[in-house]
């Protein structure tokens, strides 16, 4: 039986969604089921999710409400930990269906940070996804990988910003940030 591999694209810089996309994409490209599982960013306006649910195959779910506030007294923490959780069980559905050969759970980091999704659940869910077997594809992306996970990954990569538009003042703009 064929090895699921596990990837992490983490770091600061600029790309880490899009290439997780890009792995969903190949997918598509050889006929198999891709499914995209993002957390932290809503649902609407981003144009490689449009993209991607228009090839047949491909499956994005948002399931976030933009940035989390990052005190817990904010009155709407839970709010957003509420729908972390409910990502969360899609992407454990996802993670246990064969028929889905490239999963991404994109932003995923974020809500484990947090305390929204424990770190132990995610840790032995990756495991079971490893133990499954038939060659399909986890990615999970975001900045502040942990460690754990880190170790757990087959293949990791770490995005570095160099320079970022944002940084000198220029606003966010369709085809570069969304």
């Amino acid at each position: 039986m064929e090895q699921n591999r596990v990837l992490i694209v983490t770091g600061d810089g600029k790309g880490k969604t899009m290439s997780a996309f890009g792995m969903a994409l190949r997918a598509l490209g050889h006929g198999q089921r891709a499914a995209v599982v993002q957390f932290i960013k809503h649902d609407g306006g981003y144009g490689e999710v449009e993209a991607l649910r228009l090839l047949p195959g491909a499956e994005v779910i948002c399931s976030g409400l933009g940035f989390t506030p990052r005190h817990e007294d904010s009155p709407q923490w839970e709010r957003h930990a509420d729908v972390a959780s409910g990502g969360w069980r899609c992407a454990l559905e996802r993670m246990r269906d064969e028929a889905i050969r490239t999963l991404v759970l994109d932003e995923v980091f974020y809500p484990i940070k947090y305390g929204h999704i424990a770190l132990e659940d995610a840790l032995d869910a990756v495991r079971e996804f490893q133990q499954s077997g038939g060659g399909r594809v986890l990615v999970m992306t975001g900045r502040g990988a942990p460690e754990e996970l880190v170790a757990l990954a087959d293949t990791v990569s770490r995005v570095e910003c160099v320079k970022h538009a944002l940084q000198s003042g220029v606003k966010a703009q369709e085809n570069v940030e969304f």
